[in-house]
């Protein structure tokens, strides 16, 4: 069974990817990822401090939000492995 600090460390790794992936099809999807950066930044702030509980929160919070640009369309992902709509 994986523990918290390695479920974190793998929802991180798939965020950064997803961060570096993901394309701005509305001005207003740059302030929406603006806000994904910073709870991942929060995120690895909670783990430098050993909460992995909260990390592993704050980066689910990140993802979620990247799905939601998605979804209303500020953001397009092109993999549906990153992303829960992708193209």
């Amino acid at each position: 069974m994986e523990s918290v600090e390695e479920k974190w460390r793998r929802y991180v790794g798939i965020t950064e990817e997803a961060l570096r992936r993901v394309k701005i099809v509305d001005p207003r999807g740059e302030k929406l990822l603006d806000m994904c950066r910073r709870y991942l930044s929060d995120s690895k702030y909670f783990a430098e401090q050993g909460d992995y509980a909260t990390a592993l929160a704050a980066v689910s919070y990140a993802h979620a939000w990247i799905d939601v640009g998605i979804y209303i369309g500020l953001l397009k992902g092109d993999d549906d492995q990153l992303f829960i709509i992708g193209d």
